[in-house]
């Protein structure tokens, strides 16, 4: 049966004058933890130590977890100056590994097999994996430049980082990434504005689309997760506060008091709609990031495959102070896969994908432009043959390289099954919405014969 992974990660990191951000973890404890949900906290090896008893006693009543959080970016690049490029990588894997052991001493229950705060490295699959840890947060699908990250092109969920390039998977298996918090597929994809279209109560806040008491734009980003458990054995949705953000003191001052009372709300408002939702699906599988990463690295020998068909979601208008430039749609219905080979983007009614994200391409020969296929090829009809209880579709691809690619049927083939289709790689029906196909193409012309049976 198929599984909702709900897991909530929150940035605990921040320490001064021998103090943590304790009142506003105490404030996400109160909200999530009646609903059962297990906290992830990342810590320093100060906040770690600040906050000791109070973590060791929520492990021990509701099973919270701990992240390694090394230390900033820039007091690792402070010490890297002038060391070659061997000598930074061991510099780099020492400072990890130093924060790990600090925060053990302090907490030596902890499973410390996943790290956050220092995803955008490009040494950290490989510092990571070397060091024995399962797990890496804080990826932004589809991001660029916000907060300093540019993750476009990585995937959604979880997935096994390259060991030499963070943003794709890699061909086995390797140190899972995380992303920072869960994305509306669609208005993330078309608008361009992901870190507006998510699970960040403050964006959503701010940016006008939920309120105290108005979640609704939420609980469609949540039922969209939850409608395709039907097409996956597994999706995972994991949700980030700060919980510095949930406090306001003489040492953590960034949101009023009301805005954080409304977060809390909100935050409360949907975990209590996931699991109502989630319940005839089979129920929510509340885990820590390091139970998460252990539960898929057990299942899952490469990258597992996504299918993800998602609605357009109305909101109020958003907030223009807050995002000025933003195309706001609606948008279509739209199909999005990702394997270890590509990422993929279908809009309703159109057969080939309007994007692919192939992870074969050398993204640095080809300008940067995050794995993106600049000519992608269309799909021509041969013939269309029909009778009482079968199908048969044959379908040409001429293609300038070869590359990754899907096809998208859209439609009612819910009396069919796939039958035999030479050159499939993989296959999906989502009754009463499309036939989703994947295939490698050639140089050339490419020819596919679809046979579809009646069951």
């Amino acid at each position: 049966m198929s599984q909702l992974t709900y897991m909530f990660a929150s940035l605990a990191a921040r320490c001064q004058e021998g103090r943590t951000c304790l009142d506003g973890m105490r404030l996400l404890a109160d909200t999530l933890h009646p609903h059962g949900v297990k906290i992830t906290w990342m810590v320093s090896p100060e906040s770690a130590q600040a906050a000791a008893d109070t973590l060791t006693r929520w492990h021990e009543e509701f099973g919270d977890g701990v992240a390694v959080n090394p230390p900033a970016q820039s007091a690792a690049e402070t010490m890297l100056q002038g060391a070659d490029l061997a000598e930074a990588y061991e510099t780099k894997k020492a400072l990890i590994s130093e924060a790990r052991d600090r925060i053990a001493e302090a907490l030596p229950w902890a499973t410390l097999t996943v790290a956050a705060g220092c995803h955008t490295d490009p040494d950290i699959p490989a510092v990571l994996e070397d060091l024995g840890f399962e797990g890496l947060w804080g990826f932004c699908w589809e991001q660029i430049e916000i907060d300093a990250i540019t993750d476009r092109g990585c995937p959604w969920g979880l997935y096994y980082m390259d060991r030499g390039s963070r943003l794709k998977p890699a061909q086995g298996q390797g140190v899972v990434g995380m992303e920072w918090t869960a994305r509306d597929l669609l208005k993330g994809f078309h608008s361009g504005n992901p870190t507006l279209y998510s699970t960040d109560p403050n964006d959503v806040g701010r940016g006008g689309l939920c309120s105290w008491d108005n979640i609704d734009y939420w609980k469609g980003v949540a039922n969209n997760y939850i409608r395709n458990l039907c097409y996956n054995e597994d999706v995972f949705l994991l949700q980030h506060q700060e919980a510095h953000e949930m406090q306001r003191s003489d040492l953590f001052q960034c949101y009023t008091e009301e805005d954080i009372r409304e977060a809390a709300m909100m935050l409360d408002a949907f975990v209590r709609h996931i699991k109502e939702q989630a319940e005839p699906y089979g129920g929510v599988a509340m885990r820590t990031l390091d139970e998460a990463a252990a539960y898929y690295r057990g299942k899952y020998p490469h990258t597992a495959s996504s299918y993800m068909l998602w609605e357009d979601t109305p909101h109020p208008p958003h907030n223009r102070d807050y995002a000025l430039s933003l195309p706001v749609g609606p948008w279509p219905k739209t199909f999005l896969h990702y394997d270890r080979e590509a990422q993929m983007m279908f809009i309703e009614g159109k057969v080939e994908p309007i994007c692919i994200r192939n992870y074969a391409r050398d993204d640095a020969a080809a300008g940067d432009r995050y794995f993106a296929e600049p000519d992608i090829p269309v799909v021509r009809l041969v013939r269309h043959t029909q009778h009482q209880w079968r199908r048969e579709i044959e379908l040409t691809v001429d293609s300038p390289r070869a590359m990754p690619y899907g096809i998208a049927l859209w439609g009612q083939y819910a009396l069919y099954q796939l039958d035999d289709c030479p050159g499939l790689i993989e296959g999906k029906m989502l009754s009463g919405e499309l036939v989703f196909l994947r295939y490698r193409l050639e140089p050339g012309e490419n020819r596919f014969t679809i046979r579809l049976q009646g069951k």
